[in-house]
């Protein structure tokens, strides 16, 4: 039981953004240098990013993946260019 509980956290870990802090790394889609999921900053709906102050639309996620033990995040902007995010 103990090891389907660990994985079942990890999972829901990886897709987790609220209180995380994201750096852009590469790519087209760049909306941000930094991208800042808290209370006052930016929020996700479903797969949907927004500005928590004005509710606008920023961009999709498009993945979330693990690269050596440390998460990364595909974001795709409003013209459908994809930009990676490291998190801090």
């Amino acid at each position: 039981m103990t090891i389907l509980t660990s994985c079942n956290s990890t999972t829901d870990d990886k897709t987790n953004l609220e209180n995380s802090t994201w750096k852009f790394c590469d790519g087209k889609g760049h909306i941000g240098d930094v991208l800042v999921f808290s209370k006052e900053h930016l929020y996700v709906k479903n797969d949907s990013i927004y500005f928590q102050n004005d509710k606008s639309l920023i961009g999709i996620i498009d993945t979330i993946k693990f690269h050596y033990g440390e998460r990364r995040l595909h974001v795709k902007d409003l013209s459908g260019n994809v930009a990676r995010y490291c998190e801090e």
